[in-house]
């Protein structure tokens, strides 16, 4: 579809990009100013950006009706503390995704599972932003609330999550939870790795 969105409609912007060791990174930023060929944003300074520019980004439109996905350019940043502001090149056109922001992955990650002082390690069957399915060796009582931690490397994740419901396919248990008071930082980890994950599933489904 033709870009044709306003201030108005949009929340925030997500850029998934490139560092300089060719690692897929993933920054959430505030539009300023948007025109016919540029795109001004800011986010907030975290040691400062420190990669090539200009390079193709995906840029991600957060908006109250769902979520906007596109490919553009990163024309520059600049680091000025508390802010890093970026200037991109207003696309062309947006592709509709979703009528959420959180897109639920495949991904093989270890993970453990605290619950009425009990520890269970366990693996991560799938996941989003907002919640996970852990596989489990059995069924388990009280389970409404827990704490989860994912081994993600090279920082874990741990937050609390309230239990939703078990699923059994093909002889496989598992146990879905909502995320409860997760760190905005957190979440973002979590997003980028979903982010990554699709990069992949993209990259294999045209190979």
């Amino acid at each position: 579809m033709k870009f044709n969105l306003n201030l108005d409609n949009i929340n925030y912007i997500k850029i998934v990009y490139k560092d300089r060791q060719d690692s897929t990174c993933c920054t959430k930023a505030a539009i300023k100013r948007m025109g016919e060929r540029e795109i001004f944003a800011c986010a907030k300074f975290e040691d400062g950006l420190n990669i090539q520019t200009p390079q193709d980004i995906l840029l991600s439109f957060v908006c109250d009706n769902g979520l906007y996905r596109t490919t553009t350019t990163l024309k520059y940043i600049e680091n000025d503390e508390p802010y890093t502001f970026f200037t991109l090149k207003t696309p062309e056109g947006l592709e509709y995704q979703q009528n959420r922001e959180y897109f639920r992955v495949r991904l093989e990650e270890d993970a453990i599972l605290s619950y009425n002082h009990n520890i269970l390690p366990c693996k991560v069957h799938d996941i989003s932003a907002n919640g996970i399915r852990l596989i489990l060796p059995e069924k388990i009582d009280n389970l409404d609330e827990v704490s989860i931690n994912i081994l993600f490397k090279p920082r874990d994740v741990k937050t609390k999550a309230k239990f939703v419901r078990f699923d059994d396919e093909d002889g496989i248990l598992k146990a879905s939870f909502k995320f409860v008071d997760i760190a905005e930082n957190d979440m973002d980890i979590i997003s980028q790795k979903c982010i990554q994950k699709q990069l992949e599933y993209k990259r294999n489904s045209v190979m």
